[in-house]
């Protein structure tokens, strides 16, 4: 049977519907269940094919999570734009989208996943994706309205994914933790947070 020939829109199309399929794959069974061969199948094309558009799986994860960026600025826009909203509770409804990822469809990677990407990433790969992640959580301040020496975007980074990666670790990765308040753990993290923001943002 002759290879189907893409035009470039089909190509695109394609890589578009494996950046999807890694998410929802993170969201529904975490990425350690989630091989290139199952990836290939949800999106109908061959491994080979795979491999004209990312060397590795790990790869495909980066591109992915780097996709889904621009669709979390653009809530966190929509939440302060909202007129029903205050700027706090446009705040904390983005941060609890984000720490209850699952039910959002937005993904978010386990300590065990981080890890295994992070093993098969180049320093090179790995330093641009960091810079990337640090002009997303810059971003983010700045649409929360915070100046920029108010808070480092570095450390409202680690804050912002500690309370998503501590949650989703409940209880199997941290089993000496206590589930039954975890949504309490967060609930408070988040106000803390959110109060130490405010504080920053009266402040100027």
């Amino acid at each position: 049977m002759p290879r189907k020939a893409y035009s470039e829109q089909e190509r695109e199309q394609v890589r578009i519907d494996l950046m999807n399929t890694v998410i929802q794959c993170i969201v529904d069974r975490g990425l350690i269940h989630s091989s290139i061969d199952i990836l290939c199948k949800k999106v109908n094309i061959s491994k080979t094919f795979f491999y004209t558009f990312f060397e590795s799986k790990e790869e495909l994860v980066l591109e992915a999570l780097r996709y889904q960026q621009p669709k979390l600025i653009q809530y966190a826009r929509e939440l302060m734009e909202d007129p029903k909203l205050s700027w706090r509770e446009g705040v904390k409804t983005f941060l609890e989208t984000c720490v209850y990822s699952e039910k959002r469809g937005i993904a978010v990677l386990s300590i065990e996943e981080e890890q295994e990407v992070y093993h098969c990433l180049s320093k090179e790969k790995f330093m641009t994706f960091r810079e990337d992640q640090v002009r997303l959580f810059s971003n983010l301040l700045i649409i929360f309205g915070l100046p920029e020496e108010g808070i480092d975007p570095r450390l409202f980074g680690n804050i912002a994914l500690s309370m998503m990666m501590v949650y989703k670790a409940m209880p199997d990765t941290m089993p000496f933790l206590f589930p039954e308040a975890a949504e309490a753990m967060v609930t408070f993290q988040i106000n803390t947070l959110i109060d130490e923001m405010q504080r920053i943002k009266e402040s100027v």
